[in-house]
């Protein structure tokens, strides 16, 4: 930190100080130190509007209900929250009624009001402090000082703070305002909650207010979501609210400083927790990773007895766990489905502290929305698969011994004394078991009676156990000289008893009694008939380095029988000839073994099998044998039947834990990644070196379809949670495996916008869904919203043409619509000041900046006059406060066993989002039932909601509410991967994963038609206006002048008592009437008609003389008769 900052910071202290010390000396808030003398960055553009590069804080920023990913701020004094990053506005014009419940952009206001820094005046400076791991920083400390003050909490660490400073920012226009705002705006979250500090700098807020037009300037906050604070100020006479450097917060003392939450409830936050724990960690992990698999198979892994079944309980983390711990490599966990098939294993660093080991992955994987934090998880703790499993190799003691060595040599050894059955060391550890022979009863035969083993290892202290035979085929135990104490083990489904202590793990189900030593080896003895036997599983390492009656582990049983002495006999040896090799390995040290009861004879010889077969005595001993050699020697050499079933029972078993362990389930090659384009089919090839494998989907999906040879067709139609899970099964072997793709979807509007790099989870499911790199012309979640200059809303009372643009500013305002200001200053009318009443129906007055500073009047939208006297414009009515809603019913189902609470907060989220804001609430909100189970096991929730909606008169909505709401709810409900998972908050979630649903789930409970909802809104005001409806524009107070009121032509002016007429004469008429509906002739009209008429007359009279007096006198005067001119000839 520099100097600088060390220097300003105590002043912020003092301000305090003095506040409380000095009453009533009230002193105004200093701003925290900005420039860059202390680290801030500078951003300003000489434009009208511009907005700062996003900003992404890696833990999000609550706010509301919701972790907002983005944020950015504008010169216009917000800091906007976009849904996505590429919905930046600059929002120039706040809205007039202050933040509501229902404002669509998700912002915070230290000042909101259209600035412009186009001039070379004003700037602005931003610092982003991020304290994840406790780093110290002076001034993120004192915002914490003075947030846990002001907001009365005790317990509160930043971990991401925003500072931005607005410095000496100009009003709208830039070229001819006067004054400039300098103020602070400081957020701070700690993960979990989220806080605002506005500073004002006292005496910095010194915008004319003569000079803004309708007053808008906003201060407060909105979620987006329904989470609101408007500032003390926003209702308060414009002066004051101009001057909030002159504001005094009641709590600090302080002028000038206002203090927000801005979270809703506080909710745990994944990201924070997982990126501490991430820094917490080495870079690459510490233990022997890669030596430790898991078993490919349930069954595999119930016969290696290092790993041990438990039961976490987790979801998602199927429905059976094996786990083992090794103290210097690490420990595993493996986690299987219903057929037995490998889903995930993980690695663990402490023994049987699951929960702890899982909590990491549950805040960077399961529970976070973010696929590249389980990326980063996955570094640190890489996934683990079978890939590297190498069974361990078992050896067997049992019956009348008889053994099985390392390498699978068998042979029958009945030695009477105590041997050494194997040593095994590797430079890591070292392994020593022994046995304890007995006579069997009386016969020439032994068995065991007890075992001993010694284990060593670097990293431990020695640890040694017992197990000693008792009546009633009973087992003694005892770990390093101490009885073994079993406890009942709650976390295996069976029920077995444990013992767990550091190093060893040992279970007992009835009289067989297992120890895990480290691990690493592991011994199961079992009592059976008064005899002792017992297993042995060593791990890879011990290979080529041991020795015992166990054999030389070298995959060559031919030098199996190797002696003390180091020589060899051959494999196909006889009966006395490895008798003679057992003896060798005999011991006398019993510090193991501990002390015999009795001492043993001195002349024992065993009978060896050949022997007993030339005695034909025994042959209906050994009828049920059916040619077992074990069986039939141990059932002639005691003479009990039961004794050689029991070994040829104890064998086969022993038999099948090999076939077991050495069987694998069917491999699975094929793409990890899939990736689609929404609305087109994707092929896929899975194939699997194994035979007589059949491929199926684990669940159902219309999405997916896969064929028995692994063709995986994928046509992504909706954004439905949903998890891929390819099983392949062999039904020859009945083991199965799973592959689980990762699947991404894009949705974007084109295919070439898809960033299948930048992902996010649908749901509560493996599919992400791509990002979008959206054009100039598109802007939202995918690209599909539009880009239209009616984003931004207009100037007040300046309409928007959808595709053109904001029409022009109010009368005697200039500007482009968007941006309207009062014309251009002129200091002559500095002193001028409105008249009193000047404006009627309150308009408000200013002087206009002409040569007179003539004043005028700015109306509400009905009046049309100067002075606003004069109505005949329409205007919004007025709503009866028993104004019914809009009612409908939802029939909803999720699988996640959300609360009513979550399930309330869902739906209103999602209906407070519909194209047309009316959502009210949910009165009521009701599980129907919990029976119904889906394919993946999770219990199926219905859910009854009644959802109520607020008709309006402006605007398209009660045409919406009454014909488009259901289609809209519908498609509403359709699942979409921008619902933010919160897993297991403290508050009500807004993400729940509701099922889609049709028409038949969404009923109309109560509409209202226009008729009827008529009778609740009212043209207050002027008498004579009356309602007209129609769907676009939703209903309107019209004026009968806007509708014809005034005939021929008569000029309409709506008074206080009605519409009145100015009849205009016109031609020859006056109109006259009420409504100008009469018409009258003019006197001097009339008389020029009637003259002109009665001359028109006596000229046409003299026109028609003339015409008969030529037409007749040419006739008369040379007319001859016909007669007489015919006679003449005769």
């Amino acid at each position: 930190m520099r100097g600088a900052q060390w220097r300003r910071v105590p002043w912020v202290f003092l301000s305090c100080l003095c506040s409380c010390l000095l009453w009533p000396m009230v002193l105004g808030v200093s701003l925290f130190p900005y420039g860059p003398s202390v680290g801030d960055q500078e951003f300003v553009r000489r434009t009208v509007d511009f907005t700062s590069p996003l900003f992404k804080p890696q833990i999000g920023f609550p706010l509301g209900s919701s972790l907002r990913d983005y944020l950015y701020f504008t010169d216009n004094g917000q800091i906007i929250f976009p849904e996505s990053e590429y919905q930046i506005f600059s929002y120039p014009n706040p809205p007039l009624r202050g933040f509501t419940g229902w404002d669509p952009v998700a912002l915070v206001a230290p000042f909101w009001d259209d600035a412009d820094f186009s001039s070379s005046h004003g700037t602005i400076f931003y610092q982003e402090y991020e304290t994840l791991y406790n780093e110290h920083n002076l001034l993120v400390w004192q915002v914490e000082s003075w947030i846990k003050k002001f907001t009365h909490i005790r317990n509160y660490k930043a971990r991401w703070t925003l500072k931005v400073t607005w410095v000496s920012a100009p009003a709208y226009p830039a070229q001819w305002t006067f004054g400039t705002n300098t103020y602070q705006a400081i957020l701070s979250t700690d993960g979990s909650r989220s806080y605002a500090l506005f500073l004002y700098q006292s005496g910095g807020m010194q915008w004319d207010v003569t000079q803004r037009p309708g007053n808008p300037v906003l201060m407060g906050f909105s979620s987006g979501d329904g989470y609101f604070e408007n500032s003390p100020l926003t209702f308060q006479p414009v002066w004051e609210k101009y001057h909030p450097d002159q504001f005094l917060n009641s709590n600090s003392g302080l002028q000038g400083l206002q203090v927000y939450r801005l979270h809703r409830e506080e909710r745990s936050n994944y990201r924070l927790k997982c990126l501490q724990w991430l820094n917490r960690q080495p870079q690459w992990p510490q233990w022997g990773w890669n030596q430790v698999s898991c078993p490919c198979s349930w069954q595999q892994g119930l016969w290696d007895l290092r790993f041990q079944p438990i039961s976490i309980g987790w979801w998602g983390l199927g429905s059976r766990q094996l786990c083992r711990v090794s103290s210097w490599r690490g420990g595993v966990c493996c986690s299987y489905g219903p057929w037995g098939e490998l889903l995930q294993g993980w690695t663990v660093s402490t023994p049987w502290q699951f929960d702890q080991e899982l909590e990491p992955w549950d805040w960077c994987c399961r529970g976070n929305d973010k696929p590249s934090f389980c990326a980063l998880y996955q570094q640190r703790r890489p996934r683990i698969g079978c890939a590297g499993y190498r069974p361990p190799r078992p050896a067997w003691m049992f019956g009348d011994p008889h053994i099985t060595t390392l390498d699978g040599a068998n042979y029958t050894f009945n030695g009477l004394g105590d041997f050494l059955l194997v040593r095994a060391w590797d430079r890591n550890s070292s392994f020593l078991l022994q046995g304890r022979t007995a006579q069997t009863s009386s016969a020439q035969a032994t068995n065991f009676i007890a075992f001993a083993a010694k284990y060593n290892t670097s990293s431990l202290n020695p640890i040694t156990v017992r197990w000693l035979l008792k009546p009633n085929d009973t087992i003694h135990v005892q770990v390093n000289n101490q009885t073994v104490t079993f406890e009942t083990n709650r976390e295996d489904p069976e029920g077995q008893e444990i013992f767990n202590t550091t190093g060893i793990v040992m279970t007992r189900n009835g009289s067989l009694v297992s120890a895990s030593f480290d691990g690493t080896v592991t011994i199961s003895v079992t009592a059976l008939s008064n005899i002792l036997h017992a297993s042995c599983s060593l791990p890879e390492e011990y290979r080529n380095s041991t020795e015992g009656l166990l054999g030389v582990w070298n995959d060559n049983p031919d030098d199996d029988f190797r002696m003390s002495n180091g020589s060899t006999i051959l494999n196909k040896s006889d009966e006395w000839q490895l008798y003679q090799f057992g003896m060798t390995w005999k011991i006398n040290d019993t510090r193991l073994l501990g002390k015999r009861d009795s001492p043993l004879p001195s002349n024992f010889t065993p009978v060896f099998l050949f022997q007993l077969k030339n005695n034909d005595s025994g042959e209906n001993l050994v009828s049920e044998c059916n040619g077992d050699e074990q069986c039939i020697y141990d059932s002639l050499a005691t003479g009990n039947t039961s004794t050689g079933l029991n070994t040829k029972m104890l064998f086969s078993r022993y038999q099948l834990m090999n076939a077991t362990l050495s069987k694998y389930p069917p491999s699975i090659e094929g793409e990890h990644v899939v990736e689609a384009y929404l609305g087109q089919t994707k092929l896929t090839q899975y194939t699997s070196g194994s035979e007589n494998v059949i491929f199926t989907l684990r669940n159902s999906n219309t999405d997916f379809k896969l064929f028995e040879n692994g063709t995986l067709l994928w046509t992504p139609k909706l954004l439905e949670p949903f998890t891929l899970e390819i099983l392949a099964r062999n039904a020859k072997v009945n083991l199965s495996s799973v592959l689980q793709p990762k699947t991404v979807v894009c949705a974007c509007r084109e295919e070439s916008q898809c960033l299948y790099n930048q992902t996010s989870w649908v749901g509560n499911s493996s599919l992400e869904v791509a990002g979008c790199k959206c054009d100039g012309n598109s802007f939202g979640p995918y690209c599909k919203r539009s880009r239209d200059p009616c984003e931004e809303p207009c100037f007040p009372n300046v309409k928007c043409i959808p595709g053109e643009g904001c029409e022009a500013c109010p009368q005697n305002l200039t500007g482009d619509g968007r941006h309207c200001a009062a014309l251009e200053n002129s200091p002559l009318c500095q002193n001028v000041s409105c008249p009193v009443n000047y404006c009627y129906n309150q308009g408000h007055c200013y002087i206009s900046r002409t040569p007179d500073c003539h004043p005028t009047c700015t109306c509400p939208p009905a009046f049309t006059d100067t002075h606003c006297f004069v109505a005949g414009n329409n205007f919004t009515p007025t709503i009866h406060p028993d104004l019914p809603v809009r009612i409908i019913q939802l029939s909803l189902r999720e699988g996640e066993n959300a609360t009513m609470t979550d399930v309330n907060a869902s739906v209103a989220y999602r209906l407070g989002k519909l194209d047309v804001r009316a959502f009210l609430q949910n009165s009521k909100v009701v599980p129907i039932n919990s029976g119904a189970t889906q394919a993946s096991g999770r219990n199926l929730q219905r859910w009854s909601v009644i959802s109520e909606f607020q008709y309006l008169p402006r605007g398209p909505v009660i045409d919406f509410l009454n014909t488009k709401l259901l289609d809209a709810v519908v498609e509403a409900f359709l699942p979409q991967a921008s619902w933010r998972r919160w897993n297991r908050s403290e508050g009500p979630r807004t993400n729940v994963n509701f099922h889609s649903i049709s028409r038949e789930d969404v009923y109309s409970v109560k509409a209202l038609n226009v008729s009827m909802l008529k009778t609740y809104f009212k043209c207050n005001g002027y008498k004579g206006y009356h309602l007209v409806y129609s769907p676009h524009n939703g209903l309107t107070c019209v004026s009968p002048c806007s509708e014809g009121y005034c005939e021929h032509g008569g000029q309409c002016q709506h008074l206080p008592q009605g519409p009145r007429c100015s009849c205009v004469p016109f031609s020859i008429y006056t109109p006259w009437g009420e409504r100008c509906e009469h018409l009258s002739m003019k006197l001097g009209a009339f008389f020029g008609i009637l003259f002109g008429a009665l001359g028109a007359l006596l000229l046409l009279g003299a026109v028609v003389f003339v015409v008969l007096h030529f037409w007749c006198y040419p006739r008369n005067q040379y007319s001859y008769p016909l007669d007489t001119a015919e006679a003449s000839p005769q």
